[in-house]
Parts: C-alpha cells; structure tokens; sequence
C-alpha cells in the first residue's frame, strides 16, 4: 500500500476513536455541533492529504 493512502487512512481511525472515547462528554454536555465539526474537519483534512500527497508521488514518479 502507497505511503499517501496510508497516512490519511490512519487519521481517519484516530479520529474515529478519539469520536468514540470523547462521545460520552459531548453527550452530557450537549455540544453536537462541536463533537460534529471535529469529526467532519479531521476527514476533510484528510481527503485534503490525500490528494496532495497522491499529487506528490505523482510528480516524484514522472521525475525519476
């Protein structure tokens, strides 16, 4: 598996869980738009690396 598949698949399971270990909080608290934007800007961040890192090795391929 390629180095820019596996970093954005990894912080996706990080932030899964830290979602899971963290919901019980947000659940008392009550703050889902908190919980939920989170959640939603660490997958974004991770589609975002993925991209720019498949990018990357794109150029280091045509360059070797």
């Amino acid at each position: 598996m390629k180095l820019y598949k596996i970093l954005p698949i990894i912080l996706v399971i990080y932030a899964l869980v830290m979602a899971v270990i963290t919901y019980p909080r947000y659940q008392a608290s009550g703050k889902w738009l908190e919980f939920w934007g989170v959640i939603v800007a660490c997958v974004v961040i991770a589609i975002l690396l993925f991209f720019i890192l498949k990018r990357k090795q794109e150029i280091r391929n045509r360059f070797k």
